[in-house]
This record gives structure tokens, C-alpha cells and sequence, in this order.
């Protein structure tokens, strides 16, 4: 009952920022207001909730199930075309994070692995980890994580959109929807598709939980959900009323981090945080342009598919600005994978060559 209590509390703090977005027609206003809602509370101490136990994983679950239900053969087919520029995305992450690492670094004085870390797009939680495993400022690497997940979370959307209506006069140019249309005549038992989707979900996130892969809730459920989606079993999504609360409830985790604490430390390193921030929106910009080129996809996919955000957060708000989820899941996948397995090697060798 008191887990129950926490999780409706852990929402609760976020409607306010929700509705308030929603009244001022802010792209993606459900995360993106739920986490400055819950920020402002955490900073002010107002009845800040206790995080429910594992509320992170059934969140993650949610999401990703809305993303896998939507992957056909023909989804199958255009994953299979991505590969290539997925790994041009995930290198293209790596080497500006060294250059922007040794600048912090040399120009602030702070340790090489700290700076490298702070500035690498992975997430709070991995990078934070990683730094712990290389004696690196584990805190200062989730407070300059913090900042940047943020801004990309408020910048992005409303600066992708921009864009977009700049090269194309228009919102909505992404391509249709993988969700085959008549999916509810082909469900003979809604219950039976229900179940089965949910099962899966779970299934799913809690093996890529226990793998340890990155954003493991979220790529296990939509791995597994996928894959069965794929096949044609008589999967049933669920209503979007869900997908509200995945998204509710995310944002409003990610914005109880901003505790008092971290906001005075974060105000000390805020000037090359700043910079390192708008350096990487510029990087993935140029990204999203190569890729638009490659690729042929619309200007809003390749631009949330290529900025330096969470694939859970971005994954999750594609579909409200207009860009393919699927797509966007790939590349920031990818990049994570790449960062996880390429930058702690990486950083030994450059810290050899540095000494």
C-alpha cells in the first residue's frame, strides 16, 4: 500500500509542470513539465516523495513497450538499412567528448577521466559508474550529466522543431506509422493480447535489467515485444493513457535530482557545463544533417535521432514531435553501446599518452 502511495505521490509532483506546458503549448509537455515540476519541488523541499522502489524499471517497461509493438518486417528491414550511420553515430560521440575533456580539463583544472566523463553522452546512472571504476569525481560526472540530459530534454524539442519548419515550412512530414492499421480486427481475444504484450514487456525489461545493458527496462521491452510483434503474434498495445504515465513519471525522476546541493555545486562548473551543452547540440545538429542526407529521413527524425539525449527520454517524446521512435531508439542505442564498450579503453590509452 505504501509503494502505491510513493508511485501516485512520485506523479502527483509532476501534473502541475504537465498542465502548465500543456496551457502554454510546450513540445512534449507531459516529461518536459513533469520534470521542472518535480525539480522545483525537490529544490524547495515542498513534499518531496519517497521514489518507489524499481518505479524506474516499470517506467523504462512502459515506454519501451510503445516503441516495440510498432516494429513490422518492413520496420525489421529499415533497421537493417540504419546499421551503417547508427555506427557513423555512435563514433561521432566518442571523439568530440576527448576533445571537449581535455579543453575542460586544461582550461579548469579539472582530473582528465572527470572531464572526459562529464562531457560523453551516456547516461547519469552508466557514466556515474564509470567514474567511480576509473577514480574519477563521480558526483561532479552526475552533476554535469544532470545539466546536459536537461537542457537537451527543454532545448531540443523546441530548437527541432524550429528547424524543421525553417527547411520545410512545415510540422508533421514523418513518414506513417509502423503500427499496421488494422491491428484491432486481427485481435480475436483483446485480453489474451493484452496479457501477452505485458508479459512480455516485463520479460523483457527485466533481462536487459539483469544483463546490465544500457537503459536495460527500456531496450529489454522492446526488444522482446519487438520481436514478437515482428512475428505476428496477436499482440494488444495498450492505451496511450499508459504511455502518459511512463512519460509522467520519468520525467518526474529525472527532475528530483535537482536537489539543493546539486544546484549550488552545479552553479561552480556551470560555465563550461554551458558551453560543453551548446558545443554538443551544435555537434549533433551537424549530425542530424549528415544523416538526413544518407538516409533521406525527415529533419525532425534525424534531429532527436542524433542529439546528445537518454534513448528512454527521447524514445519516449519522437512521436509527439513528429519522428519515427524506432529510428531514433537505433541510433541512440548504438551510441550508448559504443560508448560503453570503446571510451573506458580509450581513456586508459589517452591518460598513458597524457602522463
Amino acid at each position: 500500500m505504501h509503494w502505491f502511495l510513493d508511485f501516485l505521490h512520485l506523479l502527483a509532483v509532476g501534473v502541475p509542470g504537465w498542465l502548465l506546458f500543456r496551457l502554454l503549448r510546450v513540445p512534449a509537455p507531459i516529461m518536459m513539465g513533469a520534470m521542472l515540476s518535480a525539480g522545483f519541488f525537490a529544490v524547495k523541499g515542498w513534499g518531496v516523495p519517497q521514489v518507489p522502489l524499481g518505479a524506474n524499471l516499470v517506467f523504462q517497461i512502459i515506454l519501451g513497450l510503445f516503441i516495440g509493438v510498432r516494429f513490422t518486417r518492413e520496420a525489421g528491414a529499415e533497421f537493417k538499412k540504419s546499421v551503417g550511420v547508427a555506427l557513423l553515430a555512435g563514433v561521432w560521440w566518442i571523439t568530440l567528448p576527448l576533445g571537449l575533456g581535455w579543453f575542460v580539463s586544461a582550461w579548469f583544472g579539472l582530473d582528465l577521466p572527470t572531464s572526459i566523463l562529464g562531457t560523453v553522452p551516456g547516461g547519469i546512472a552508466e557514466m556515474s559508474i564509470m567514474a567511480l571504476s576509473m577514480n574519477a569525481n563521480a558526483a561532479l560526472v552526475a552533476l554535469m550529466q544532470f545539466f546536459r540530459v536537461t537542457s537537451v530534454l527543454i532545448g531540443m524539442p523546441l530548437l527541432s522543431i524550429r528547424i524543421n519548419r525553417s527547411m520545410n515550412g512545415e510540422f508533421g512530414l514523418e513518414e506513417k506509422k509502423t503500427v499496421p492499421a488494422d491491428i484491432d480486427e486481427r485481435q480475436s481475444d483483446r485480453l489474451r493480447g493484452t496479457v501477452i504484450i505485458i508479459s512480455l514487456a516485463i520479460a523483457g525489461g527485466l533481462t536487459g535489467t539483469w544483463l546490465g545493458f544500457p537503459a536495460g527496462g527500456f531496450v529489454g521491452a522492446m526488444a522482446f515485444t519487438g520481436a514478437a510483434s515482428a512475428a505476428g503474434w496477436p499482440l494488444r498495445p495498450l492505451p496511450l493513457f499508459f504511455r502518459h504515465i511512463g512519460q509522467l513519471g520519468l520525467g518526474a525522476l529525472i527532475g528530483l535530482n535537482a536537489t539543493p546541493e546539486i544546484v549550488e555545486v552545479l552553479w561552480g562548473v556551470l560555465l563550461p557545463t554551458l558551453g560543453v551543452t551548446i558545443l554538443m547540440l551544435g555537434w549533433g545538429i551537424i549530425l542530424a544533417f549528415m544523416v538526413r542526407k544518407i538516409m533521406g529521413w525527415n529533419l525532425i527524425t534525424c534531429l532527436i535521432a542524433t542529439c546528445p539525449g537518454g534513448i528512454t527520454q527521447l524514445a519516449s517524446i519522437a512521436d509527439e514531435l513528429g519522428a519515427d521512435p524506432l529510428k531514433v531508439s537505433l541510433l541512440h542505442l548504438v551510441r550508448l553501446f559504443t560508448i560503453f564498450l570503446v571510451l573506458p579503453p580509450l581513456i586508459k590509452v589517452v591518460l598513458i599518452c597524457w602522463g
